[in-house]
């Protein structure tokens, strides 16, 4: 793996830096409303090291606040969080990019998935994963992928966790968000900006 990545290097095939995750640096440490005419995405993962399972979602709200549609699936055979969190963002953006959503802010919290992005030769075995990240995030018409708190994906973080915590391994797609978890989308709406 390791030599067919320098083969490629040394040929031009890959770029040095496939992506710039930019990292929010806002006062805010809570969740914001996207701009007008955007939307936000916000993408949750939670790893198992006993079952090695994986929970995702992502949950989409538009600029006032409300919640589009929201997702959750379980992975199986996953060895680690990075891997757990690169396949809960290749999953969300490739819906996305399904959708034919446009605009779409990609909000996500794992620093070491962030890394893996800006530097994915560093880890070979993520190459492909962040290389389709990537290229469904630019196919999608003025969207970004962006790094926040955990205080900014608390609604994702929730519906991810339940995967892992509850056992629910059931994947599905909503309309609006989960009942469960109507307080805090609503207190999150009303306490935007």
């Amino acid at each position: 793996m390791e030599e067919s990545i320098v083969w490629l290097n040394l040929h031009g095939i890959l770029p040095e830096s496939s992506c710039d995750v930019q990292l929010d640096v806002g006062a805010s440490r809570s969740w914001e409303k996207p701009p007008f005419l955007f939307l936000k995405c916000n993408v949750g993962s939670s790893w198992s090291s006993d079952a090695f399972t994986s929970g995702a979602s992502w949950i989409l709200r538009d600029s006032f606040g409300h919640t589009r549609l929201h997702s959750r699936r379980s992975f199986s055979g996953v060895s680690s969080a990075l891997q757990g969190d690169l396949l809960a963002l290749t999953w969300a953006t490739e819906a996305m990019k399904d959708l034919k959503f446009k605009n779409v802010l990609v909000e996500f919290s794992s620093t070491e998935a962030a890394g893996a992005l800006n530097d994915p030769l560093s880890r070979p075995f993520a190459y492909q994963a962040c290389h389709d990240i990537l290229r469904a995030v630019h196919s999608l018409v003025g969207s970004k992928l962006l790094l926040v708190p955990v205080s900014n994906n608390v609604a994702a973080f929730e519906i991810a966790y339940s995967v892992t915590r509850d056992h629910r391994l059931q994947s599905y797609v909503a309309r609006f968000g989960p009942r469960w978890l109507n307080s805090l989308i609503m207190m999150e709406a009303t306490q935007s900006t």
